[in-house]
């Protein structure tokens, strides 16, 4: 049966947290002898260069103590990221993540230094450059927030990969793989190709940052920070996901890294066969957390003639840019996968959006420093119950 240790953590104090990781890990049987003189990839979320109260990061003082714990059990301590848009080092500023690294001596990979990882079992995808770092290292930390997500409803353990894409290159997937669904099941691909297709076989571990979550309309700062005082480690990524589900209590079945990746033998998704140690579920779970509005079910817009242009605008969730927040910055077009938006029109000071390309993949909500960007309901969603995708 697999194990996730669920522990009580109410603030950021990085002893506290080094504490209850090291219990945590010594609880699943993993011991300090694992990391001595390994080279340890630790994983967090940085998503964009934002204040870490606003619960967009994973936060500084949680990588702070993975790095103490990684340099307490003798292993040499790496971090690799890359945020969507901004600089690497920008965003290690304004998180305080640079001087975390620096005081904890933990150094910080080159975003730009890529390899091709090719795993040959993949679905659908099979070939990924991502950062050179995870090839050289022997243990793998993830270190996820507990987010919600316009297009998977949820960010976590699964999909944290996704930041060892380098920058803009990640809207290009948002292309090849543009519903929630096909996206999910690229993130899958891409997990199973780091836990099964490199050449140097790794040991993981995913220690996800639910002392602040963020809910509704996350992963950016749209979203709202929630406390939810918890934090959660294991070694599948998919049982660490289904216990975080379960701790928020968000719908299990829209989580389709969960729902495929137990279908594809990637992991355990069941609570049944998930064996929770460390604090009682019951007396952490949160009963009024948030979900994204964008992140529907399935519903009868995915089919012809439903999903074509025409009806999506009708039917679907559209990102729409505000006057009053906007300060015509353009990162929302610099990373758009759609070619969607463009230069301000002249008539009003945002950026014109075409919502014929729009794919409605969110990134320019994820990206956008003045969360500037809301969502606005198509005219005809009611006809499907208020909700569509």
């Amino acid at each position: 049966m697999t194990k996730v240790y669920l522990s009580p953590c109410r603030d950021y104090d990085a002893g506290e947290i080094q504490d209850k990781m090291m219990s945590g890990l010594l609880t699943l049987g993993i011991e300090p002898v694992m990391l001595q003189e390994k080279r340890v990839l630790i994983k967090p979320n940085l998503l964009n260069a934002t204040d870490p109260e606003k619960a967009v990061v994973t936060h500084p003082e949680f990588f702070r103590a993975c790095v103490r714990l990684v340099r307490a059990w003798g292993g040499i301590p790496v971090m690799a990221e890359s945020p969507a848009f901004q600089p690497l080092a920008k965003v290690m500023k304004k998180t305080g993540y640079d001087r975390v690294a620096d005081e904890e001596g933990c150094e910080a990979a080159d975003p730009g230094e890529t390899a091709v990882l090719f795993w040959e079992g993949g679905e659908t995808f099979k070939r990924f450059e991502i950062s050179r770092a995870f090839f050289d290292a022997d243990v793998v930390i993830n270190l996820p927030k507990l987010k919600t997500h316009g297009l998977t409803y949820l960010t976590g353990a699964v999909k944290n990969f996704f930041g060892l894409i380098f920058g803009l290159n990640k809207s290009q997937w948002h292309l090849r793989a543009r519903s929630g669904e096909e996206f999910s099941g690229f993130l899958l691909d891409l997990y199973a190709a780091l836990i099964r297709g490199a050449e140097r076989p790794k040991t993981f571990i995913h220690m996800m940052d639910a002392i602040t979550g963020l809910e509704g309309e996350g992963p950016g700062i749209s979203g709202v920070p929630k406390k939810i005082g918890a934090m959660l480690l294991g070694q599948d990524a998919l049982a660490v996901d289904a216990v975080a589900v379960r701790l928020v209590n968000l719908d299990r079945k829209r989580v389709h890294t969960l729902t495929l990746g137990q279908k594809r033998e990637l992991g355990i998704a069941s609570l049944e066969d998930i064996q929770i140690l460390g604090g009682r579920l019951d007396a952490l779970e949160i009963h009024d957390f948030v979900p994204s509005k964008a992140a529907g079910d399935p519903s009868p817009v995915s089919r012809w003639p439903l999903n074509t242009e025409f009806f999506k605008n009708l039917l679907v969730e559209r990102p729409v840019p505000s006057e009053d927040r906007c300060t015509l910055c353009y990162q929302c077009m610099a990373i758009c996968p759609g070619g969607a938006i463009g230069k301000s029109n002249g008539r009003k000071p945002v950026p014109f959006y075409n919502y014929n390309k729009c794919i409605r993949c969110y990134c320019c909500m994820e990206i956008c420093p003045e969360a500037a960007i809301r969502l606005k309901r198509g005219r005809l969603q009611w006809l499907f119950g208020g909700r569509a995708h």
